[in-house]
């Protein structure tokens, strides 16, 4: 989650959900539904005084096959 109240943003640190999907839009709306989720559980106040918003990514990581 990052604040953009200020001159520069202030991202939290973040986590990794370790979700895996089979293509990128299948992530990236992912991502889209688990910050909307995450926002709404927020105070509308905090979101507006703060200038919320959810920063993800979706990236390919290569696994070894055993």
């Amino acid at each position: 989650m990052c604040s953009f109240a200020n001159t520069e943003p202030l991202c939290l640190n973040g986590k990794v959900l370790g979700l895996e999907f089979n293509n990128y839009n299948d992530c990236i709306l992912e991502g889209y539904n688990q910050a909307h989720q995450i926002l709404s559980n927020v105070d509308d106040e905090e979101v507006n005084q703060q200038k919320l918003a959810i920063r993800f990514l979706c990236k390919e990581i290569k696994v070894e096959k055993i």
